[in-house]
């Protein structure tokens, strides 16, 4: 057992230092590369055996730990320890490589032009120079400018894509909070349509009750002059409330509310108990329509009854009938208004013309692939129907729209 649980440490320790590496890899690489440079320059015989050759060869070397942080001043003191090394007689080429890498680090991470520019040409000139005594033209000057300038041209290359990445990463991080602060005024705007749906569907239909009743009272004759008065401010008060009501909903130009099967029946006893004349119940084949159009069903009757006892008053009758074919299901809604109707309460609405409510359900019916019309049939009589289609993906629109 023993024997077999070591191994697996050993890959645990492996592991923890593999992933160290990996989050640290910039300070492995700054701390291996010079002390790979030191090696060379002990192997290649760069460092003699005098001590300003050992204290120079340190002073090239040693500062190329903080060269990612100091790009400009390392590469100075660098050039300089090279340039005074090379004038004390370094035979050996090798004795280039750490001005290389300084001159690199700072044309990439240079923070200004005269870093990138002027110094990086400073110190390849003043290598040149210094390497002309002892190493000639050629092996001196001409290989330092050639050697230099292809270092410096790389270390260009490098700063523009580092600092392209940095755009890129920065313009990443703007969407990912683009997205997310979109996220939030989703969140809020669906909120505000629940809120919308919720005062639309409860604040609206009972006031729309209230003020039928109210005007009932007022046309039925028997009232004082002082009674008549209150009766006329409380119709004020609900219509301006109703008014209200709407300019709040459309300001918000969100749907209306979500109804419960419940919420309907609850709605349709009211109504009924206001004087609409609606069947009990409703039709069985109703309830065969998925969920999310089942939604859109409810709230449909109830904007329907609503409408019909609103605009037609007391006594008039509803007809709800849901016909399917091989292709769609057909709900519609037919108010009738009495015959014998006087003139206290207004007529249907003419074609075309529709309130926040239906608008709202024309939009919620075509998101699930449906049409919504609404119009008047006869004289005195107003339907309002809609079609959903069986094909098409009613159910797959409905889970695109929940989402």
């Amino acid at each position: 057992m023993l024997t077999g649980a070591r191994p697996h440490g050993v890959g645990q320790r492996r592991s923890r230092a593999t992933r160290w590496a990996r989050r640290h890899w910039q300070l492995v690489v700054d701390l291996a590369l010079p002390a790979l440079t030191g090696g060379l320059f002990l192997a290649g015989g760069v460092v003699s055996g005098e001590p300003l050759s050992v204290v120079l060869a340190v002073e090239q070397i040693l500062p190329l730990v903080v060269r990612r942080a100091a790009p400009g001043l390392v590469l100075a003191v660098v050039g300089v320890a090279t340039s005074a090394h090379m004038l004390a007689g370094v035979s050996r080429t090798i004795g280039y490589l750490p001005v290389l890498l300084a001159l690199y680090t700072a044309a990439a991470n240079g923070r200004s032009a005269t870093v990138r520019w002027g110094l990086c040409a400073a110190v390849t000139v003043g290598v040149a120079v210094a390497s002309l005594p002892h190493r000639g033209p050629v092996e001196g000057a001409l290989l330092v400018v050639v050697t230099f300038t292809v270092a410096w041209l790389a270390g260009i290359e490098r700063g523009r894509q580092l600092r392209q990445r940095t755009a890129l990463v920065a313009e990443q991080i703007r969407l990912r909070l683009e997205r997310r602060i979109a996220a939030r005024e989703r969140a809020a705007a669906q909120e505000r349509e629940r809120l919308a749906r919720r005062l639309h569907d409860t604040l609206a239909h009972t006031l729309t009750v209230m003020l039928v009743q109210t005007e009932v009272l007022r046309v039925g004759g028997g009232l004082t002059g002082s009674q008549r008065d209150r009766v006329e401010r409380v119709l004020g008060a609900g219509r301006a409330a109703l008014g209200e009501i709407r300019q709040t909903v459309a300001a918000l130009d969100r749907q209306v509310a979500v109804a419960t099967g419940d919420d309907l029946t609850e709605r349709l006893d009211r109504l009924r108990a206001a004087g609409l004349d609606v069947p009990d119940g409703l039709p069985q084949t109703l309830a065969a329509l998925p969920e999310p159009v089942l939604v859109v069903a409810h709230r449909l009757i109830g904007e329907a009854a609503t409408n019909a006892l609103r605009h037609a008053g007391p006594g008039t009758r509803l007809a709800i009938r849901v016909e399917r074919d091989a292709d769609r299901t057909r709900l519609s809604v037919l108010s009738t208004r009495p015959a014998d109707a006087g003139a206290a309460h207004p007529a249907l609405p003419p074609d075309g013309i529709a309130g926040f409510g239906l608008r709202s359900l024309a939009a919620d019916v075509e998101a699930y692939g449906g049409t919504l019309d609404y119009g008047p049939v006869t004289a005195g009589q107003w339907q309002v129907v809609a079609a959903f289609p069986h094909a098409g993906g009613v159910l797959t629109a409905g889970r695109g729209r929940s989402g």
